[in-house]
């Protein structure tokens, strides 16, 4: 089944994240969001499963002012070998909370905020169906390196208020053993 999932995303061009049957649920951006005081340190704290993440941990993302409406995206975490991986690219906002983003080698990718508060937790996500199958992208990105429950349980009641699995995340590691990037 997993050869047949990634033959599938092979032939649609995609880069596979968590992979069943279905649709996408219908879902709501962040209509008043607002790019400037989303910039700065994000860490990775729950997110479902993702190919080009795969047995990562300590990941977190630093977007910053690049200006005329550009913002830079820097992703930084620890492969499974120890090595410090990071990508950098771009993102634009193109609707009421969501962003392109686009990294280099890669298509542009639709980057959803369904919520945040800006000073604890973003809620990202996105959706796409290759024939009878639905790609899914989730993060639960905090401010605090270790996000206590209640922040945690926010973010999960938005994603399930979209209609959105929660059972699919999994906790990201992020320690003082964790190699961030300044």
């Amino acid at each position: 089944m997993l050869l047949f999932l990634t033959a599938v995303c092979a032939l649609a061009s995609c880069t596979y994240g968590h992979v069943d049957v279905g649709v996408c649920p219908t879902f709501t951006d962040k209509a008043d969001f607002d790019p400037v005081p989303y910039l700065g340190r994000w860490y990775e704290a729950q997110r479902f499963a993702a190919f080009f993440e795969e047995g990562e941990d300590c990941v977190n993302a630093i977007y910053s002012d690049l200006g005329d409406g550009v913002v830079g995206v820097r992703n930084v975490g620890r492969s499974v070998f120890g090595d410090v991986v990071e990508i950098t690219g771009t993102a634009v906002l193109v609707a009421p909370g969501v962003l392109s983003v686009q990294f280099p080698g890669h298509p542009p990718g639709d980057y959803h905020v369904l919520d945040t508060d800006y000073e604890s937790f973003a809620c990202v996500y996105n959706c796409d169906v290759q024939g009878n199958l639905r790609v899914q992208f989730a993060w639960v990105l905090t401010r605090d390196m270790n996000p206590n429950e209640a922040t945690l349980e926010r973010a999960n009641k938005v994603f399930a208020k979209n209609g959105i699995d929660v059972s699919f995340f999994h906790r990201v590691h992020q320690g003082d053993d964790c190699p961030y990037v300044v």
